[in-house]
């Protein structure tokens, strides 16, 4: 495996090392590097957003086999682009901080994330370029379920107390450093939900499919430009925010 980002070094594991470890390793590394526990200090924050990545890839195992084949670049083939703001990597993983920092009930539920960011590389003639034009291209993206509207339960189940909020509809969880409130993100804030996982996304709440989109070039484009189509990238678990689409332009003079 060749990569530009070993998430294995990062985290101080070998390949092929157990879920355990990797979760173990993520929780040491990310209270180390906390930006509350080192303020002021950007490399202790960039080292947070990175240990946080690795652990985002290597604890899904979608991600993990990807990284495994293909290295670092393949993901980024894919439109992953890990964590810009620290913010992100406490909204996606506040439920893991209260989890190992010993805090059950309402703090240990997952949150939604925003959907990944996709690339996809248009080649263009160099006529096309000059002039400009309309190119049709189709990607796989990951978009909410309309079954069952992104929760991952089938609409047709009976109606339960939520397990991840008690019914309340609502988490609030502090612990010095990590703090988590708002509405509970698997019922919506309805504190009751269907019992049994949705069979169109296999209780994921996202299923992965084709798009067709319509690209606008403008004329005069020059090689290597890449166009943002925002919110068209990945839906977000539990129906946060969509990722952003980016079109890189390859100019070629093979095209016929």
């Amino acid at each position: 495996m060749t990569s530009s980002r070993d998430y294995y070094g990062i985290l101080g594991l070998e390949e092929g090392a157990s879920f355990a470890h990797i979760k173990k390793r993520f929780r040491q590394l990310a209270l180390k590097y906390h930006p509350d526990r080192n303020p002021g200090d950007p490399i202790s924050e960039e080292m947070f957003k990175l240990v946080a990545e690795a652990y985002h890839v290597l604890s899904d195992q979608e991600r993990r086999r990807l990284y495994d084949h293909k290295g670092h670049e393949g993901l980024r083939e894919r439109g992953y682009r890990g964590f810009r703001r620290t913010e992100d990597v406490l909204r996606t993983f506040s439920s893991e901080f209260f989890d190992f920092l010993g805090i059950g009930g309402t703090g240990s539920q997952r949150h939604p994330s925003r959907g990944a960011d996709l690339c996809y590389q248009l080649e263009l003639s160099h006529e096309e370029a000059a002039n400009g034009a309309r190119k049709s291209i189709q990607i796989d993206i990951m978009e909410s379920c309309h079954r069952c509207q992104g929760n991952g339960v089938k609409p047709s189940s009976t109606l339960q107390s939520c397990f991840w909020c008690g019914g309340s509809g609502t988490y609030t969880a502090t612990s010095g450093i990590f703090t988590a409130t708002g509405e509970c993100p698997k019922c919506n804030g309805k504190g009751r939900l269907r019992s049994l996982s949705c069979d169109s996304c296999n209780g994921q709440g996202r299923r992965e499919v084709k798009k067709d989109f319509l690209v606008d070039i403008p004329a005069g484009i020059q090689n290597n430009t890449r166009l943002k189509i925002s919110r068209e990238g990945d839906g977000g678990e539990f129906n946060d925010q969509s990722g952003d689409l980016y079109v890189n332009i390859q100019i070629t003079s093979n095209l016929t």
